[in-house]
């Protein structure tokens, strides 16, 4: 065998190795990514926290009591969230709440619950500790 086929037979080679090696590492680095990104259930009861009964009238002169469970991405997260629930917590939920109709507790619990989300995490101060990853109502009466 010539130099030259010999030279173009090893760097066939090398980048056949080098591809291999690359989709290895990009099929088995995005698995544990995705397995990172799961969270179990005892990581979640332990960065959530339940808020009391919160009663209050809807748009539509209906009254609701509601209780929500909060989880965060951490502890700490959590803790802030918890010292506020009497007043910061409690304000943004209320504000929330009480521009709604029946129908959005009825039809479309899942969108107040984004919504909720959505306005916990501009509480000031709470970027600093973490964010709220999910919120789940736990007890509903409408009235």
């Amino acid at each position: 065998m010539s130099k030259p086929i010999k030279i173009m037979v090893t760097i066939l080679i090398s980048l056949t190795i080098i591809g291999i090696a690359t989709i290895v590492i990009l099929v088995y680095g995005d698995q544990g990514s995705v397995s990172s990104e799961e969270r179990t259930i005892d990581d979640m009861v332990e960065n959530s926290f339940m808020t009391g009964e919160i009663r209050t009238d809807l748009a539509d002169n209906n009254f609701l009591l509601i209780q929500f469970r909060i989880v965060t991405d951490n502890e700490d997260a959590a803790e802030f969230l918890q010292k506020g629930e009497h007043f910061q917590l409690n304000n943004v939920i209320l504000k929330e709440l009480t521009v709604l109709k029946e129908e959005n507790f009825r039809s479309g619990l899942s969108e107040v619950e984004q919504q909720l989300k959505k306005r916990l995490n501009q509480i000031e101060g709470l970027k600093d500790h973490g964010k709220v990853t999910d919120i789940f109502t736990i007890d509903k009466v409408l009235q």
